[in-house]
Protein backbone atom coordinates (compact mmCIF):
# COMPACT_ATOMS: atom_id res chain seq x y z
CA UNK A 1 0.00 0.00 0.00
CA UNK A 2 3.03 2.14 0.55
CA UNK A 3 4.68 1.96 -2.20
CA UNK A 4 1.36 2.31 -4.23
CA UNK A 5 0.73 5.28 -2.52
CA UNK A 6 4.37 6.82 -3.12
CA UNK A 7 3.38 5.81 -6.65
CA UNK A 8 0.36 7.69 -7.14
CA UNK A 9 1.89 10.85 -5.37
CA UNK A 10 4.63 11.04 -7.64
CA UNK A 11 2.09 11.03 -10.93
CA UNK A 12 0.30 13.84 -9.31
CA UNK A 13 3.06 15.52 -8.95
CA UNK A 14 4.70 15.12 -12.00
CA UNK A 15 1.09 16.33 -13.65
CA UNK A 16 0.76 19.39 -11.62
CA UNK A 17 4.41 19.94 -12.50
CA UNK A 18 3.74 19.41 -16.13
CA UNK A 19 0.43 21.37 -15.83
CA UNK A 20 2.63 24.66 -14.34
CA UNK A 21 5.34 25.01 -17.02
CA UNK A 22 5.44 28.99 -17.45
CA UNK A 23 7.38 29.91 -20.55
CA UNK A 24 8.06 34.15 -19.57
CA UNK A 25 8.57 35.97 -22.77
CA UNK A 26 9.65 39.85 -24.27
CA UNK A 27 8.80 41.21 -27.42
CA UNK A 28 8.42 44.67 -28.84
CA UNK A 29 7.94 47.10 -31.62
CA UNK A 30 9.47 50.20 -32.48
CA UNK A 31 8.98 52.59 -35.11
CA UNK A 32 9.62 56.57 -35.46
CA UNK A 33 7.07 58.80 -36.25
CA UNK A 34 7.03 62.34 -38.11
CA UNK A 35 5.61 64.62 -35.49
CA UNK A 36 2.64 66.22 -36.23
CA UNK A 37 2.20 69.60 -34.27
CA UNK A 38 4.22 72.92 -34.42
CA UNK A 39 4.24 75.49 -31.68
CA UNK A 40 6.14 79.04 -32.10
CA UNK A 41 6.50 81.39 -29.08
CA UNK A 42 6.44 84.86 -30.07
CA UNK A 43 7.30 88.05 -28.30
CA UNK A 44 6.51 91.74 -28.25
CA UNK A 45 8.67 94.49 -27.01
CA UNK A 46 7.88 97.83 -26.34
CA UNK A 47 10.08 100.59 -24.76
CA UNK A 48 8.60 103.80 -23.47
CA UNK A 49 9.01 106.69 -20.75
CA UNK A 50 6.75 105.23 -18.26
CA UNK A 51 5.66 101.78 -17.45
CA UNK A 52 2.17 102.66 -18.42
CA UNK A 53 2.93 103.74 -21.77
CA UNK A 54 4.99 100.96 -22.64
CA UNK A 55 2.65 98.34 -21.27
CA UNK A 56 -0.05 100.24 -23.35
CA UNK A 57 2.16 99.64 -26.56
CA UNK A 58 2.21 95.69 -25.99
CA UNK A 59 -1.34 95.38 -25.17
CA UNK A 60 -2.38 96.87 -28.43
CA UNK A 61 0.31 94.77 -30.53
CA UNK A 62 -0.91 91.63 -28.37
CA UNK A 63 -4.35 92.33 -29.17
CA UNK A 64 -3.46 93.05 -32.76
CA UNK A 65 -1.60 89.62 -32.77
CA UNK A 66 -4.44 87.65 -31.19
CA UNK A 67 -7.24 88.79 -33.58
CA UNK A 68 -5.05 88.31 -36.56
CA UNK A 69 -4.14 84.62 -35.68
CA UNK A 70 -8.12 83.75 -34.30
CA UNK A 71 -8.56 84.29 -38.15
CA UNK A 72 -6.86 81.46 -38.90
CA UNK A 73 -8.23 77.55 -38.97
CA UNK A 74 -6.98 75.25 -36.87
CA UNK A 75 -4.42 77.23 -34.84
CA UNK A 76 -4.65 77.68 -31.27
CA UNK A 77 -3.51 81.04 -29.11
CA UNK A 78 -2.45 80.76 -26.26
CA UNK A 79 -1.15 83.84 -24.15
CA UNK A 80 1.75 83.64 -21.83
CA UNK A 81 3.62 86.26 -19.48
CA UNK A 82 3.89 89.92 -19.81
CA UNK A 83 5.99 92.45 -17.87
CA UNK A 84 7.99 95.54 -17.85
CA UNK A 85 11.44 96.66 -16.36
CA UNK A 86 12.71 99.74 -15.73
CA UNK A 87 15.87 100.55 -17.62
CA UNK A 88 18.22 103.25 -16.30
CA UNK A 89 21.47 104.57 -17.65
CA UNK A 90 23.45 106.99 -16.93
CA UNK A 91 23.18 110.78 -17.88
CA UNK A 92 19.75 109.65 -19.83
CA UNK A 93 16.29 109.71 -18.78
CA UNK A 94 14.85 106.37 -17.30
CA UNK A 95 12.94 104.21 -19.70
CA UNK A 96 10.74 101.33 -19.76
CA UNK A 97 10.66 98.16 -21.67
CA UNK A 98 7.95 96.02 -22.01
CA UNK A 99 7.86 92.42 -22.77
CA UNK A 100 4.87 89.94 -23.97
CA UNK A 101 4.60 86.43 -25.02
CA UNK A 102 2.67 84.37 -27.30
CA UNK A 103 1.86 81.20 -28.22
CA UNK A 104 0.88 79.79 -31.76
CA UNK A 105 0.55 75.77 -32.40
CA UNK A 106 -1.47 74.22 -35.35
CA UNK A 107 -0.95 70.95 -37.18
CA UNK A 108 -1.11 72.72 -40.22
CA UNK A 109 2.28 73.67 -40.13
CA UNK A 110 2.35 75.74 -43.53
CA UNK A 111 -0.87 77.88 -42.49
CA UNK A 112 1.03 78.81 -39.28
CA UNK A 113 4.59 79.60 -40.52
CA UNK A 114 3.12 82.01 -42.89
CA UNK A 115 0.60 83.24 -40.26
CA UNK A 116 3.92 83.93 -38.00
CA UNK A 117 5.58 85.44 -41.07
CA UNK A 118 3.26 88.52 -41.30
CA UNK A 119 3.34 88.84 -37.44
CA UNK A 120 7.40 89.48 -37.72
CA UNK A 121 5.95 92.07 -40.23
CA UNK A 122 4.36 93.78 -37.36
CA UNK A 123 7.53 93.86 -34.71
CA UNK A 124 6.94 90.30 -33.97
CA UNK A 125 9.80 88.14 -33.03
CA UNK A 126 10.21 84.56 -32.78
CA UNK A 127 11.67 83.46 -29.39
CA UNK A 128 11.31 79.83 -29.81
CA UNK A 129 9.93 77.25 -32.38
CA UNK A 130 9.65 73.48 -32.38
CA UNK A 131 7.21 69.97 -33.44
CA UNK A 132 5.86 67.59 -30.92
CA UNK A 133 3.58 64.53 -31.97
CA UNK A 134 0.28 65.16 -31.11
CA UNK A 135 -1.75 62.83 -28.48
CA UNK A 136 -3.98 61.10 -31.40
CA UNK A 137 -0.87 60.14 -33.80
CA UNK A 138 1.08 58.63 -30.50
CA UNK A 139 -1.97 56.43 -30.14
CA UNK A 140 -2.44 55.26 -33.64
CA UNK A 141 1.20 54.45 -33.50
CA UNK A 142 0.55 52.71 -30.35
CA UNK A 143 -2.15 50.93 -31.09
CA UNK A 144 -0.16 49.42 -34.36
CA UNK A 145 2.23 48.83 -32.47
CA UNK A 146 0.80 46.62 -29.80
CA UNK A 147 -0.69 44.57 -32.22
CA UNK A 148 2.27 43.87 -33.91
CA UNK A 149 4.46 43.27 -30.21
CA UNK A 150 1.91 40.99 -29.92
CA UNK A 151 1.81 38.94 -32.99
CA UNK A 152 6.02 38.54 -32.81
CA UNK A 153 4.95 37.73 -29.16
CA UNK A 154 3.04 34.79 -30.01
CA UNK A 155 4.72 33.40 -32.70
CA UNK A 156 7.78 33.24 -30.53
CA UNK A 157 5.79 31.41 -28.32
CA UNK A 158 4.38 29.21 -30.00
CA UNK A 159 8.12 28.10 -31.70
CA UNK A 160 9.51 27.59 -28.30
CA UNK A 161 6.85 26.04 -27.33
CA UNK A 162 7.76 23.01 -30.52
CA UNK A 163 11.46 23.01 -30.08
CA UNK A 164 10.36 21.89 -26.37
CA UNK A 165 7.76 19.34 -27.84
CA UNK A 166 4.97 21.21 -26.19
CA UNK A 167 2.22 23.75 -27.31
CA UNK A 168 0.71 26.68 -25.97
CA UNK A 169 -1.75 26.22 -23.66
CA UNK A 170 -2.87 30.08 -23.09
CA UNK A 171 -1.33 33.14 -21.61
CA UNK A 172 -1.48 33.02 -17.78
CA UNK A 173 -0.24 36.62 -17.50
CA UNK A 174 0.51 39.95 -19.91
CA UNK A 175 1.78 43.23 -19.88
CA UNK A 176 2.40 46.15 -22.11
CA UNK A 177 4.12 49.23 -21.36
CA UNK A 178 4.99 52.14 -23.83
CA UNK A 179 8.00 54.92 -24.38
CA UNK A 180 8.24 57.63 -26.51
CA UNK A 181 11.29 60.23 -27.22
CA UNK A 182 11.44 62.71 -29.54
CA UNK A 183 14.96 62.60 -31.77
CA UNK A 184 17.57 65.14 -31.94
CA UNK A 185 16.77 67.65 -34.76
CA UNK A 186 18.73 71.17 -35.64
CA UNK A 187 17.53 74.36 -34.56
CA UNK A 188 20.34 76.39 -35.53
CA UNK A 189 18.65 77.97 -38.40
CA UNK A 190 15.55 78.83 -36.48
CA UNK A 191 17.34 80.81 -34.15
CA UNK A 192 19.59 82.64 -36.97
CA UNK A 193 16.10 83.54 -39.03
CA UNK A 194 14.47 84.50 -35.93
CA UNK A 195 17.04 87.23 -34.97
CA UNK A 196 16.98 88.52 -38.30
CA UNK A 197 16.08 92.25 -38.89
CA UNK A 198 13.98 91.78 -41.65
CA UNK A 199 12.77 87.99 -41.60
CA UNK A 200 10.85 85.99 -44.04
CA UNK A 201 8.44 84.02 -43.28
CA UNK A 202 10.32 81.18 -41.05
CA UNK A 203 11.14 77.59 -42.75
CA UNK A 204 10.59 74.34 -40.12
CA UNK A 205 10.94 70.72 -40.35
CA UNK A 206 9.48 68.24 -38.49
CA UNK A 207 11.07 65.77 -36.50
CA UNK A 208 10.12 62.20 -35.55
CA UNK A 209 9.50 60.73 -32.30
CA UNK A 210 10.84 57.24 -31.70
CA UNK A 211 7.74 55.60 -30.01
CA UNK A 212 8.16 51.83 -28.53
CA UNK A 213 5.87 49.46 -27.06
CA UNK A 214 7.17 46.46 -25.02
CA UNK A 215 5.21 43.51 -23.90
CA UNK A 216 6.00 40.98 -21.46
CA UNK A 217 3.56 37.61 -20.81
CA UNK A 218 3.82 34.79 -19.11
CA UNK A 219 2.91 31.45 -21.23
CA UNK A 220 1.46 28.29 -19.59
CA UNK A 221 3.02 25.51 -22.22
CA UNK A 222 1.50 21.55 -22.19
CA UNK A 223 2.43 18.02 -23.57
CA UNK A 224 1.01 17.48 -27.03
Amino acid sequence: MKHLIAALLLLAFAATADAQTVLTLTESAEREIVQDRLTVSLRAEANAATAAAAQAEINRRMEAAVARAKTVAGVTVQTGGAWANEERVQGRPVRWRAVATLDLISSDAASLLALVGGLQETGLAISGMGFDLTREAARAAQDALTEEALVRLQVRAARVAAALDRRVAAIRTIRIGETGNALPQPRMALRAAAMADAAPAPVAEPGRTSVRIDVEAEILLESK
